[in-house]
């Protein structure tokens, strides 16, 4: 599996909320996406790393839109169906990491 895939959510995600400030001139994100950001990118380079539990730290926000997409406050997109994509997705990865680690191993 190539490194870079694990990359994959953080760069989507970026690319977005890069076009969200500036075509539609919000002019500030909010901390919060910084958090996932970092945490999106943080969870690639651990998991390139071969470490499995770098999935983890890429679930954290999976689970934030997950919860976030529970509470009725009337958007136009749901949260909960992209949260449940990104928790599955990190999951994978760090399966495929704890099982190519342990082929390695043995």
């Amino acid at each position: 599996m190539k490194k870079t895939i694990f990359y994959l959510p953080a760069i989507i995600f970026t690319i977005f909320y890069g076009f969200a400030v500036t075509a539609w001139s919000i002019g500030a994100v909010s901390p919060i996406v910084v958090i996932w950001l970092s945490l999106f990118f943080i969870s690639g380079f651990i998991l390139s790393r071969n470490v499995y539990w770098g999935g983890l730290l890429g679930a954290l926000p999976a689970i934030n839109l997950i919860y976030m997409g529970t509470q009725e406050t009337g958007q136009i997109i749901n949260e909960m169906p992209i949260g449940v994509t990104i928790l599955i997705y990190y999951i994978t990865c760090g399966y495929i990491v704890l099982i190519n680690n342990r082929k390695g191993n043995d």
